[in-house]
């Protein structure tokens, strides 16, 4: 078969990379790949995959962690099939429960819709699923399903084409993946053990016959380490009391005395600690069939009230009884608005090689990549791979095109935080906006810290991120962005936030990215445990528990920056600690860094 790669030339270092995927397909291996924006990841890696799938009865299997990545996949799974004439199927899902058309799951979580969607198809309530699968109707579905197959379409696009004729959109994109030769999916598909158990069961698929592609590699190892977390509060605790009473009153007292151990337990906490560590021993349910009695009443909540406190409490229990020490178990108290304390039990995952070893060892191969998988032995560590190949290349765009600024004039260490220094950043940003004559954005560590300035910056266009921004307000932000670009604009926004990484602003839509101090953890008890455990599996625990996350999330806000080869761009590293000789070693050495003392420099290279 010949080559499918969709594009007449290759950009500088893909021709290179497509050489390493096809190596690591051949013999089984896993890559590790530090592919900066403007290489062409995605085709570099589509492209002989799909080749390696077709020729030997493989599937891939295209993994990203945000919806808009879909799409780019997507794109490029459209131009290798028009340029190439050969035909395959793709199938795009997200999770089932953003593919329900159901007015009356909105408030769902994923395991909650999971039983209400299992208890609507067995009591034949979902007129969705019905309407699928009921043959009579087949001079609908045959149609619908002939354009999904023939055609490759975006989950949204799919969504909306079930919705219009009334049948499943998850029903009909399994149907699609069964022949599927690309399937693209989240994170969770794969890092959830029963989620991919019964997904691949749907899909009759086997994750031996399945090549992975990982986007965006660089969340793995958080997404992985939240997936395998799990915690209980007494606010939970509270209503699951009330359900046992409605449900079950022979478990009322058990919930009750957890309770009693949780509060007699938040002692240890005293007057001004709000967290410690506690041991397994400490809390116990001595009971055995208790947990058990717990998921089957939460099943019949869940049929009548669709989400149940109960299988909440009865996940967490089964996670709390073993015996691992990769994980952490902490105890918090946290306050309500009106000041009720809120006492809650965590369970934390420390390493994601937890979730990740098991899928390495059964796959065929699996391609890692991002544009900031830096350092590769840091990732190849922690996500306990076996001799991957790694490669790392520079970034492909004109250096005389960027400007990477270092300047010393502010610190945001929480111990220098107060007022001055406040007025301090506000006027660093101010001035910058005065130079900077387009659109700006300006990444902070934290929401907290954007409260103290946000009002003492001084730009009639200003925009600035709020704390649980959902998708449309992200997106109208975008575009009113976008459409300041003559006029010039300002976003605040935080490091970790939504505007952080994954956002394409092409072209003159983003003249400068000003990254404000450093985006470090919180120096909680869970983060310490973080820093504890890889100290003591690598001898790293600072850096990686704390400074290359850090790092990491810098480096993406820098990206958001030049994202083609005519863009040009100033990116500001605005704290005093950038130029700390400790720090610059964190930097990949394709990042040409040069410091200043005054913002000359932005305005010289900007004019």
């Amino acid at each position: 078969m010949k080559d499918l790669f969709p594009f007449d030339s290759y950009r500088k270092g893909q021709d290179s990379f497509i050489k390493v995927v096809n190596t690591a397909l051949k013999h089984k291996k896993d890559v590790l790949a530090n592919v900066p924006t403007g290489v062409g990841k995605t085709a570099a890696t589509l492209a002989p995959c799909l080749k390696y799938a077709l020729e030997n009865d493989k599937c891939v299997i295209f993994l990203t962690s945000k919806h808009t990545h879909h799409k780019i996949a997507i794109e490029t799974l459209r131009e290798i099939k028009n340029n190439s004439g050969v035909n395959f199927q793709v199938a795009d899902f997200i999770g089932k429960r953003w593919m329900c058309p159901r007015d009356d799951v909105g408030n769902l979580n994923s395991n909650e819709f999971r039983v209400f969607c299992k208890n609507a198809i067995e009591n034949k309530e979902c007129q969705f699923y019905r309407n699928y699968h009921d043959k009579s109707k087949i001079f609908t579905t045959q149609p619908l399903m002939d354009e999904l197959k023939n055609n490759i379409f975006h989950v949204e696009e799919l969504v909306e084409k079930c919705e219009m004729s009334e049948v499943c959109a998850f029903e009909a994109a399994a149907d699609i993946a069964k022949k599927a030769k690309v399937i693209i999916v989240d994170y969770f598909h794969i890092l959830n053990p029963t989620t991919r158990t019964a997904f691949f069961k749907k899909i009759n698929k086997e994750l031996e016959n399945c090549i992975l592609i990982w986007d965006e590699a660089h969340n793995l190892p958080s997404r992985a380490r939240d997936l395998m977390s799990d915690n209980i509060s007494t606010y939970g605790l509270d209503f699951a009391i009330k359900e046992a009473g409605r449900f079950n009153q022979d478990l009322e007292p058990e919930i009750v005395e957890i309770r009693n151990k949780l509060m007699l337990l938040s002692d240890k906490l005293g007057l001004e600690n709000n967290e410690i560590l506690v041991s397994k021993d400490e809390f116990k349910v001595l009971k055995e069939d208790f947990i058990s009695d717990l998921f089957d009443t939460a099943d019949k909540v869940m049929e009548e009230e669709k989400r149940s406190f109960l299988n909440s409490l009865a996940g967490f229990l089964s996670l709390w009884k073993n015996e691992d020490k990769r994980y952490s178990r902490i105890l918090k108290r946290s306050f309500t608005r009106t000041g009720k304390a809120i006492i809650s039990l965590f369970y934390n995952c420390l390493d994601p090689s937890i979730v990740l070893e098991d899928i390495t060892k059964e796959s065929h191969s699996n391609i890692f990549m991002s544009g900031t998988l830096y350092p590769l032995e840091m990732y190849e560590e922690i996500f306990g791979l076996d001799l991957p190949l790694k490669v790392e290349y520079e970034n492909p765009f004109p250096k005389e095109n960027r400007l990477d600024l270092v300047v010393p004039a502010i610190t945001t260490k929480y111990s220098q935080r107060n007022e001055e220094m406040y007025e301090r950043i506000s006027d660093s940003v101010n001035e910058l906006i005065d130079i900077i004559k387009g659109n700006k954005i300006f990444f902070f560590p934290s929401y907290g810290l954007i409260s103290k300035i946000k009002d003492k910056i001084e730009d009639k266009n200003l925009f600035i991120e709020e704390q649980g921004l959902d998708k449309l307000s992200r997106e109208a932000i975008l575009k009113r962005f976008s459409d300041l670009k003559e006029e010039g604009c300002t976003l605040i926004a935080v490091s970790s936030g939504s505007f952080g990484e994954s956002i394409d602003l092409l072209g003159d839509k983003l003249k400068a990215v000003i990254v404000v101090g450093l985006p470090f953890a919180k120096n909680d008890l869970e983060n310490k445990e973080l820093i504890r455990y890889y100290d003591e599996k690598f001898g790293k625990g600072m850096d990686y528990g704390y400074v290359i996350p850090a790092f990491t999330s810098v480096l993406q806000n820098a990206g958001r920056c030049i994202r083609s080869e005519t863009d040009k761009g100033v990116i500001v590293y605005l704290d005093e600690r950038y130029a700390w000789k400790n720090y610059r070693q964190y930097f990949p050495k394709s990042i040409e860094l040069r410091g200043s003392r005054s913002y000359d420099d932005v305005r010289e290279f900007l004019n």
